[in-house]
This record gives C-alpha cells, sequence and structure tokens, in this order.
C-alpha cells in the first residue's frame, strides 16, 4: 500500500515538474521572439537551472528553520514547561514517589513529598526507608538515602544529606545467590545510591531483588565488586557495604556456603561407584557363563573327531 502511494505522489511531482518546464519554455518564447531556436534552447536551460538552485536554497533554509524551532519547543517543553508544571501542582500528577517504606523487601507505603510522610510515620513499621531527590533530566542524579530507621540527622526535609555524593563506580557488582545465580545489581539507575554514608545490607538487597528481578531472596548470598581503582571484594551474608566520598567500606561475617558442593562430590562419588558395581557384575557374567563354554568345549571336539577321520582316509588312500 505505501509502495503504491509513494508511486503516485511521484508521478504526480514528475508531471508538476514536466507542467513547469512547459511554462518556462513558452515564457521565454513570449519574451524573446526574435531569438534563433538554439538560443531559446540555452536560455530555457539556464532559467531552469537558477530557479531549481534558487528553490533547493529556499527548501534548505526553510527545513533549518524548522529543525531549530522543533529543538527550541522540545527543549523548553522538557526543562522548562513540564517540571514548572510538576512543581506548581506539588508532583499530583507525576508516578514517582519521594519517600518509599519497606518492610520485609515489600514496598508497604509510598509518598510523594517528605511533608506527608512526616504526617503519618508514627503509624506506621517498617525496616527501611527511601529517600530520592529527582533530576528532571538525568536518571543518574536521582540521587538516594537509605536509611534503616529515623535518626536525628535525618532531618526534615533531608535534603541537605544528598549533598554529600560517593566519587566511586563499580565495574562489576554481581549478587549470587544459593543456587549459584548471578544477578547484575544498577546502584545509578534509576536511583543513584552512591551518597555518602548509604549503607547496604540484607534488608535492601531483598527489596532490590523482588523489585527488579522479582526474585524472593533468602539469607544465603553473596556479593562481589570491583570498583573503577580495581579493588575487588566478596561478601557474605551477613556484611555491610558503607559508602564513604571517595571509597567503599566493607565487613563481612558470614561463610561460604558448601553444603550444596560437597552434596554434589557425594553423589559423583555414588555414580561412579554404581558404574564401577555395573562393570564388575559384567565381567563375573561373562567369566560364569556356562552355557557358551560348554559349546565350546563341544565344537573343539567335534573338530578334533572330524580331522582325525580326513587324515586316517588320507593315510588309507595312499597305501591303496
Amino acid at each position: 500500500m505505501l509502495n503504491v502511494i509513494y508511486d503516485m505522489l511521484q508521478s504526480i511531482g514528475n508531471l508538476l515538474y514536466v507542467i513547469y518546464e512547459t511554462l518556462m519554455l513558452g515564457g521565454i518564447f513570449i519574451l524573446f521572439p526574435l531569438e534563433d531556436k538554439h538560443t531559446k534552447i540555452l536560455l530555457h536551460k539556464s532559467s531552469i537551472k537558477a530557479c531549481n538552485t534558487f528553490c533547493k536554497d529556499v527548501c534548505f533554509d526553510i527545513s533549518w528553520k524548522m529543525c531549530e524551532m522543533v529543538t527550541i519547543v522540545q527543549t523548553s517543553y522538557r526543562k522548562t514547561i513540564i517540571p514548572n508544571f510538576h512543581r506548581i501542582t506539588d508532583n499530583y500528577f507525576r508516578n514517582r514517589n519521594t519517600v518509599l517504606l519497606i518492610k520485609n523487601g515489600e514496598e508497604i507505603e509510598q509518598f510523594k513529598t517528605w511533608q506527608l510522610f512526616e504526617k503519618e510515620k508514627e503509624n506506621i513499621d517498617f525496616d527501611l526507608i527511601l529517600y530520592t531527590k529527582y533530576n528532571e533530566n538525568e536518571p543518574k542524579k536521582n540521587y538516594t538515602l537509605i536509611r534503616d530507621k529515623l535518626s536525628p540527622s535525618f532531618c526534615s526535609p533531608p535534603d541537605s544529606l544528598l549533598n554529600n555524593k560517593c566519587d566511586v563506580s563499580f565495574i562489576v557488582f554481581q549478587l549470587i545467590n544459593i543456587d549459584g545465580n548471578k544477578y547484575d545489581i544498577q546502584l545509578k539507575e534509576n536511583r543513584n545510591f552512591l551518597v555518602k554514608d548509604n549503607v547496604l545490607k540484607y534488608a535492601f538487597f531483598k527489596w532490590y531483588m523482588k523489585q527488579v528481578y522479582d526474585v524472593i531472596l533468602s539469607e544465603d548470598f553473596s556479593v562481589n565488586y570491583m570498583t573503577n581503582d580495581m579493588s575487588m571484594a566478596t561478601l557474605h551474608n551477613p556484611f555491610f557495604i558503607k559508602f564513604n566520598e571517595d571509597g567503599v567500606t566493607s565487613f563481612s561475617s558470614g561463610k561460604p556456603k558448601v553444603v550444596s558442593i560437597e552434596k554434589d562430590e557425594e553423589g559423583k562419588e555414588e555414580e561412579e561407584e554404581e558404574e564401577e558395581e555395573a562393570l564388575s557384575n559384567e565381567y563375573t557374567d561373562t567369566d560364569t557363563d556356562t552355557d557358551i563354554d560348554v559349546d565350546t568345549e563341544y565344537i573343539k571336539d567335534k573338530l578334533s573327531v572330524d580331522t582325525d577321520i580326513m587324515i586316517s582316509e588320507r593315510f588309507k588312500h595312499h597305501l591303496e
């Protein structure tokens, strides 16, 4: 269908261009009646070329101006109109929440502003609180505070605490559960957790795995990471990771789980023992197969008897 429409438009354009050339040629014959035919043809070609160049320049200028206008409108809409609208309406029409309360890895309450949270905080039981200050243009600048519970320094609103960023970047940050599955952990999008004094523990990772991967995380897991200065660590739960201004402090009191590995080794040993037993039984059965032995002895006796008869017959014939 699109090809048919394109062919129709192309045919209409070609027809209009032929009409345009014919009108130009007719105008030249009217304006220069005394010139010979060759001169009129040259005038027609030069006029067509000049008109085409002029039209192309005008079209290019119009196109560039339209692109500039569209860019200015989009930038103004994204950076001025929308932010001011949400600021006036106090983010009522925006699907994002400044305060997020978590308990046992589940999001139990959300509040669009810190003031709304303060009115209800005494009536809510939670394990973890996330406070996010959103950036209008860059999601990597949506800095988020992580707190286990309210503290005196967690004042109203805690925007000043978000000014202390953590100058560290992770090349690799993975979580490994008890089954050995690996999951990438993004600490910059859609929330940036690289803020000074933020602490990552089991409660945080339980919420993250549920929200991002829809996985219920048990307490048997570990994380490994590599920072931009090539420092590496492998931590087994329970542990904590604390962000400083220019680095990371981490400590783990957990030990790696080796039960599954031992079980696998025991299973392999059992399989090997079963295979050895099956092979030994096969060899035993072969050695004790009496039917084969009887048949073999019978064939040998039969062959020896036939051979003796043949020799005696030949000897008798030779004597005769």
